[in-house]
């Protein structure tokens, strides 16, 4: 049944392919002969012949297939560097007997894929096989066979051939519109946006079927528990990586600073407080919406279905690390992570990160200090007390919370309070003498002569009325920290946190109130622009363009607005200029009070 349904479904998408050639050449001969027709019967137009022309020419340039030129996915490896892990995929090759590719590549992700590159239209290329490091740092040697497995399973049947041609065709198509224009409204665009979509339908519930046949061959090589654990560790862990990328990684990273080993600080991070708070809020599995029409993948609870469906001998487990299976693996992972931050100023040990945190948590305290001069360490106590207080230092340490009438205020004015006055603190006391520390997903700390303090889970017991101040008056004492100390801030670290977000100029001009700023940079209250109110929704609205011009004379705008006029955001504002040179936008707002709030806003 499988292989008459895959036979059917690859036939219509071929048929629908010969059907688009076709169909494309047509269009193209009509628009060859349409000037000599139109000669016949009326006055020769040169520019109407030079249209046809260029557009058949278009189409046509855009049928021929494209040598895809083959640019590496990350190191290749060999089997004289690593023949343990190429011991194990030769053997999942042969139980399968399909022939191992003769490339392999090493890449980032948590994942693992085959496909053919070079050559025209999938002839003449040639297979490889791309092993994610991160699928290597987080799975055990068993789940690593089921993912070779399914990996060489697209080969059996001939998959990745069609594949190919699929891909080339779509690319084809992309360059046939590409040409075309962006305007919908053109006839001659209408086709070739509706074929590449019905095109597109119908390949991807073939790309969907193969899945499941590829999982059919995991489940028999490595075992039914091999397979549906490593399909959810997979999925799970590629959500892992991204969250530690994201809070471990690229804040460093903006300062031209990386770790110099990724993947020893993720397999940590998998390990900590972080990772196993995330995990209870995603109640130990990765959301997933139900597979949709033009998804290439079944969904998570489908190919778990299928598996469990299946018969089959279930097979022991082999709890092994898989990077084991790599020679001098720490080398490799931090020769790639070398690969992967070329631009990187300096690469660090993880042992080294804290001090590096400590240089943005620095920053932080020179923006309190800079932005509130009157701060001290002895004002936290009634800062921490006073609802009041709390609003207005967050809104002076934070410009973007003024304004802010989104239903989230509290949760964002706790946040930055929060930050600032553990960055404030930890700042001081490390310039006291306390050393920073840290682990990937584990708090910024200090310690000194064997005493630890989170300064971050200090600050939040003290917000939540569990603690006070007064429980570090013993460590003060001992660093000598004065009671009333402050955070000295530089001259130059002065102008840099009280640099705007956005320069923003306001102007009268008769009863109409304007804001200039640049476009890229300015950001709109999150209030609703034209009463004020609680903001409900950002609506995404075309304004024309006074004064210079824009591409088609419109300028698109994410207007706040409340419930009550999100259907009237085209009233909020007037473009009255853009400049296209300098980026900076001339906007006409409804009165006096909300165009100080876009200027306070982007202090």
């Amino acid at each position: 049944m499988w292989a008459r349904s895959y036979t059917v479904r690859a036939m219509l998408a071929v048929g629908f392919l010969l059907l688009y050639y076709t169909a494309t050449l047509g269009v193209a001969v009509v628009l060859l002969s349409l000037p000599f027709r139109v000669d016949t019967t009326h006055r020769f137009h040169a520019l109407f012949a030079a249209l046809c022309l260029a557009g058949a020419g278009a189409i046509l340039w855009s049928l021929l297939p494209q040598r895809e030129r083959f640019v590496s996915p990350g190191p290749r490896l060999t089997e004289d560097a690593h023949p343990r892990l190429f011991a194990a995929l030769r053997d999942v090759a042969r139980r399968m007997e399909v022939e191992l590719p003769p490339e392999v590549f090493l890449v980032e992700d948590v994942n693992a894929y085959v496909t053919q590159v070079g050559g025209f239209l999938g002839f003449g290329s040639r297979r490889i096989l791309c092993i994610g490091l991160g699928l290597l740092a987080v799975d055990n040697l068993s789940q690593f066979r089921a993912a070779v497995a399914h990996e060489l399973g697209h080969f059996k049947g001939g998959e990745t051939k069609l594949a190919a041609v699929i891909y080339s065709t779509r690319s084809s198509m992309s360059r046939a519109l590409s040409f075309l224009g962006e305007d919908d409204r053109m006839p001659l665009r209408k086709p070739f946006t509706w074929v590449p979509k019905l095109f597109l339908l119908i390949t991807q519930s073939i790309s969907r079927q193969q899945e499941l046949v590829a999982d059919e061959w995991s489940i028999r090589i490595a075992g039914r528990h091999a397979h549906i654990s490593g399909l959810r560790r997979e999925s799970l862990h590629a959500v892992a990586y991204r969250r530690f990328l994201e809070h471990e990684v690229y804040p460093l990273a903006h300062e031209d600073v990386v770790p110099d080993n990724l993947f020893e600080g993720f397999r940590r991070y998998l390990a900590s407080s972080a990772w196993a708070e995330a995990q209870r809020e995603l109640a130990g599995g990765v959301p997933e919406r139900e597979a949709g029409s033009y998804d290439s993948h079944p969904c998570m609870k489908e190919r778990i279905a299928f598996a469990e469906r299946m018969d089959g001998v279930e097979q022991p487990l082999d709890e092994t690390p898989a990077y084991t299976l790599l020679s001098d693996a720490e080398a490799l992972e931090r020769r790639f992570t070398a690969e992967l931050w070329p631009n990187a100023v300096e690469l660090i040990p993880w042992a080294g990160v804290g001090a590096r945190w400590s240089v943005l948590w620095n920053e932080t305290a020179s923006r309190v200090q800079a932005r509130v001069p009157e701060f001290s360490l002895a004002r936290v106590p009634s800062l921490l007390k006073d609802a009041a207080a709390r609003e207005s230092f967050a809104e002076a340490v934070d410009p973007r919370l003024v304004g802010y009438r989104a239903p989230d205020r509290t949760e964002r004015v706790h946040e930055v309070v929060g930050h600032a006055v553990s960055a404030y603190l930890a700042s001081i006391l490390a310039r006291h003498g306390m050393a920073w520390t840290t682990s990937p997903g584990e708090s910024l700390e200090l310690e000194w002569n064997g005493e630890r303090v989170d300064p971050t889970a200090l600050v939040e017991e003290w917000l939540a009325g569990t603690g006070g101040p007064e429980e570090l008056e013993p460590l003060r004492k001992r660093l000598g920290v004065a009671e009333d100390a402050t955070w000295s801030v530089e001259e130059e670290e002065r102008v840099k946190a009280l640099a705007p977000r956005a320069p923003v100029t306001l102007r009268r001009v008769g009863d109409a109130v304007t804001v200039r700023a640049p476009l890229a940079r300015m950001g709109l209250p999150h209030c609703c622009a034209l009463c004020g109110g609680a903001l409900a929704h950002h609506v995404e609205t075309r304004f024309h363009v006074g004064g210079m011009m824009r591409d088609d004379g419109e300028i698109t705008i994410q207007v706040p607005t409340c419930e009550a006029h999100a259907r009237q955001s085209h009233k909020a504002f007037k473009v009255r200029r853009y400049e296209e040179e300098s980026g900076f936008i001339t906007l006409e707002v409804p009165d006096l009070a909300y165009a100080r709030l876009i200027q306070r806003s982007n202090a």
